[in-house]
């Protein structure tokens, strides 16, 4: 049975996020941005590296930097209880052309939110710069905010973290 254009539009309105949780807030990532999710591994750390990099994990062959979303975001909100270290969970995703992991305290899970549900970002959305986030969703009965990944990290701060990551200079 062929689909109607309402009902092709509304197919086209949603999107699909992957949420999750730092310091007790709710996040989400685009999840054609993100590769995949693994548990947490212990990490190496990098001398000279920024502050909010955690360090790095070998994924499958390859050396990953993890970066901890909380520090990068500057959050001081404590979470509700304590998140072990084996229940934080890494989401794997690619920037400017390299993997980054994103160290996280919880995988909510996979959402779709419409976009007529995504409003653009308070100027000041809980402290957080506002060049991080995209826009700020409803989900049932909570807010999510939409971060943008392009932005995380600048070009300076990425080719800091691959020169602490240069293994062979």
């Amino acid at each position: 049975m062929p689909v109607s254009k309402g009902e092709r539009d509304k197919v086209t309105d949603t999107q699909q996020y992957i949420a999750f949780y730092a310091r007790g807030q709710l996040f989400g990532i685009d999840i054609m941005e993100t590769r995949e999710i693994v548990n947490l591994k212990e990490t190496t750390e990098m001398p000279n590296a920024p502050e909010f990099v955690e360090g790095i994990v070998d994924l499958r062959g390859e050396i990953v930097p993890v970066i901890m979303l909380d520090k990068r975001l500057t959050l001081t909100k404590n979470s509700e209880g304590s998140i072990q270290e084996d229940e934080k969970r890494v989401i794997i995703v690619s920037l400017q052309d390299n993997l980054i992991g994103i160290e996280v305290d919880e995988v909510e899970g996979i959402i779709s939110l419409s976009k007529s549900n995504i409003k653009e970002a308070p100027e000041l959305a809980k402290g957080i710069n506002s060049n991080f986030v995209r826009g700020v969703g409803k989900f049932s009965d909570r807010l999510i905010i939409i971060l943008n990944l392009d932005n995380i990290l600048t070009i300076e701060e990425m080719k800091k973290i691959e020169k602490t990551m240069d293994l062979d200079g």
